[in-house]
């Protein structure tokens, strides 16, 4: 085998934020920041992964492979690739390249899950569809740790584009021609921290997320009213976006209210994040949210192109570690 590369993308959830974990659909873009790959085959049995800003991440053994190895995602996903193909590679050099923001809300880690599962499943020659590989990701990434986390993530970073997902076979929507722009708030989080909390104070709401019992308390209302708000706004936006008709200005107001949810429902926005959100949208976006579990990491607004350039430097100005435009982008790939 000669040496070859795999990337995935990073992702920004435009609607449906802190959703698909409770059944519900969501509407996700992949974009053009991404993990990428190089793999340069071993003489030996040793996998060493490592980063340009990490350096060295991980050293595995194949031949080590299910006997107590299986701690981190990453080998879960070798273990049962491995398994499912009785295949007996040699040892890799992996080396990552991303200009994802990490821990930050855009799905670095999926990425490089993605591009990490789709390498291992060529050196296999594991045929697999997309929606499998999805399955396979989400599985060693979410499951196999009991995590709190959906798979809107793992469907974006593998299928690109822009889709609702979560409602049998994944939607294309109509790709938005006006400008993205992500911030960086440079704040760490707690994903699994904040995605349990919403999580576990919401599944018990959805069974009568409509009926409003007379028996829950304020607080479970003020759960369930916020709830139901987001999901209909990703109802409404799904059928703008599947019929390529979009108001511009409505949808960014559409993405603040949605960002009203999660800031003062769910409680997941920072002092800072209000602070690039508010910037942006002085200088002129239409509107924006937090991306991801929040709690810090990223934000981003939705401008016309002719806006790109003040809004990010609004945005720096506002306390962001970093700020860049972004476009939709394909899945994931080799070469």
């Amino acid at each position: 085998m000669t040496p070859f590369t795999t990337s995935a993308p990073g992702r920004l959830c435009l609607f449906g934020e802190h959703q698909d974990y409770l059944g519900l659909p969501v509407i996700a873009m992949a974009i053009n920041r991404r993990c990428r790959l190089d793999w340069v085959p071993r003489p030996d049995s040793v996998i060493r992964l490592t980063s340009e800003s990490m350096g060295e991440v991980t050293e595995l053994d194949l031949d080590q492979m299910g006997q107590g190895a299986g701690q981190t995602p990453w080998a879960v996903a070798l273990t049962h690739i491995l398994h499912d193909t009785g295949a007996t590679p040699n040892g890799m050099d992996i080396h990552i390249r991303s200009d994802i923001p990490i821990q930050a809300g855009c799905s670095s880690s999926t990425a490089l899950m993605t591009a990490w599962t789709a390498g291992w499943s060529r050196v296999c020659g594991l045929e697999e569809s997309t929606d499998e590989l999805v399955r396979r990701c989400h599985h060693a990434e979410v499951l196999a740790f009991d995590g709190a986390g959906g798979d809107m993530d793992h469907f974006a970073c593998a299928h690109g584009g822009i889709h609702r997902f979560g409602l049998g076979q994944p939607q294309p929507l109509t790709p938005l021609s006006g400008a993205f722009i992500l911030g960086d708030s440079g704040q760490p989080k707690d994903t699994q921290g904040h995605l349990a909390r919403c999580k576990e104070a919401r599944l018990p709401l959805m069974a009568d997320l409509d009926a409003n019992p007379p028996h829950w308390s304020e607080e479970q209302r003020h759960l369930a009213e916020g709830t139901r708000l987001n999901r209909n706004l990703e109802q409404e936006w799904a059928g703008h976006l599947s019929g390529g008709n979009v108001d511009e200005q409505r949808m960014g107001e559409a993405l603040t209210r949605h960002h009203g949810v999660l800031r003062d429902v769910l409680g997941l926005s920072t002092p800072r994040i209000e602070a690039m959100l508010d910037s942006a949208l002085d200088a002129g976006a239409w509107g924006g949210k937090i991306n991801g579990s929040g709690g810090g990491g990223c934000m981003f607004v939705y401008a016309a192109e002719s806006k790109v350039d003040s809004v990010i430097e609004a945005m720096m100005a506002a306390g962001a570690k970093g700020a860049w435009a972004v476009r939709m982008d394909e899945g994931v790939r080799h070469g």
